[in-house]
């Protein structure tokens, strides 16, 4: 159900992005960030992701509840390295990874809970980073 709420999110930042009014922009940038935010939680629940043995060794995490947005992208780095994804092309796709949850994090934040609105080149961002981060993170399902 996860990769379906995922699947539907970017849809809807899509249409956002023909909208006019810059409150669309807004919506649609909060959709790109639950895109990946899912899209994480899916894969890690698929592959049986041991989330209390992560709070034990992260005791930052062990302020967050399950899966909640503070942590969730170190889950996912945790889940790589300790499923021997290490190589170039991993750490390459880490540094993405960890550079599209913050950025698209800040514009979610911004777009539900500040005054201020999302351009339409920004939500343009959102959405290509957020289409580019579920492409990779396939590669990362030892589930198929």
């Amino acid at each position: 159900m996860l990769n379906k709420k995922s699947k539907a999110n970017l849809i809807i930042a899509k249409l956002c992005l023909n909208m006019k009014g810059g409150v669309f922009h807004s919506i649609g940038a909060s959709r790109a960030y639950y895109a990946i935010f899912q899209e994480t939680k899916y894969l890690l629940e698929k592959n049986c992701f041991d989330y209390t043995k992560f709070k034990l060794d992260n005791p930052g995490a062990r302020r967050h509840s399950d899966y909640a947005h503070g942590s969730i992208r170190n889950a996912l780095k945790y889940f790589l390295f300790n499923n021997g994804f290490n190589e170039q092309d991993d750490l390459i796709f880490i540094n993405e990874m960890s550079t599209a949850f913050k950025k698209l994090y800040r514009w979610r934040i911004q777009a539900d809970y500040k005054d201020g609105i999302i351009s339409k080149k920004n939500l343009g961002e959102a959405i290509e980073r957020a289409e580019m981060f579920i492409i990779k993170l396939k590669k990362y399902d030892r589930r198929g």
